[in-house]
């Protein structure tokens, strides 16, 4: 999740400062979340209602977060990457940054804006 969690983040241009205050979670779970460590120093381990709010804050399906999608779990942490069955991003679009403005302004729930290609 650690590797998903900062590709899609930093593929819409937000800061975790920024993704904490739109998911409603602290900036320090969100580093967490992506160096996979907590203040144990084992593996994260996110509630189901954290993985929500950062895919609502991110705009992309939740299962895009989580390895393992599809697939029968042999292991809760396993060393490698596993496969996601699921085809997300299904379009280039899929991983548009976000406007200025939405990074800037948006509050939580708010409909994502999106940088138009070739735009202003």
């Amino acid at each position: 999740m650690a590797r998903r969690l900062r590709a899609v983040r930093t593929a819409r241009g937000m800061s975790q400062t920024r993704l904490a205050e739109l998911a409603g979670v602290s900036r320090n779970v969100i580093s967490n979340l992506e160096r996979n460590e907590n203040a144990g120093r084992k593996p994260s381990d996110p509630q189901l209602s954290t993985v929500y709010r950062l895919a609502q804050a991110l705009a992309v399906p939740p299962a895009a977060l989580l390895p393992g999608v599809g697939e029968r779990i042999l292991h809760v942490c396993p060393p490698e990457e596993l496969p996601v069955a699921m085809r997300w991003p299904a379009d280039p679009a899929d991983l548009r940054r976000f406007s200025p403005r939405h990074l800037a302004l948006a509050e939580p729930g708010d409909e994502p804006e999106f940088v138009v290609p070739g735009g202003d």
